[in-house]
């Protein structure tokens, strides 16, 4: 059994998945600012850590996930049906994604990635 398990461990492929080579955007089309929610989600304070989630561009008041979502669905009362949801590169795929979802729970809101173009100051 252990032989068979030796081999079965050195002959089989482990991966997680196949790898996907996504270009570099070049050319995108923008959101005007003015018509749009913003919502923030900032570098973890420590390794592994949880991200705040802030109302605002960059800066404002931090929130819930239902404090975000009642701040878009009133700026969608008002017309306002895109938010731009901003996020530091050293936040985790599955929060912005998980802050994501819950803000288009909004009916008739868009929602899109804030992405900062290479070379640009941080």
């Amino acid at each position: 059994v252990f032989q068979l398990m030796t081999f079965m461990l050195f002959s089989s492929q482990m991966t997680g998945g196949e790898k996907v080579d996504v270009p570099p955007a070049r050319h995108g089309v923008g959101v005007e600012e003015s018509a749009a929610t913003f919502l923030t989600l900032t570098k973890p304070r420590a390794p592994g850590g949880d991200s705040d989630l802030l109302l605002g561009h960059g800066s404002g008041p931090a929130a819930t996930l239902d404090q975000a979502r009642k701040a878009v669905d009133d700026a969608a009362r008002k017309g306002i049906r895109k938010v731009i949801l901003q996020a530091d590169g050293d936040v985790p795929h599955g929060k912005v994604l998980e802050v994501a979802e819950a803000v288009s729970q909004v009916e008739g809101v868009t929602v899109h990635v804030g992405v900062q173009e290479a070379g640009a100051n941080p």
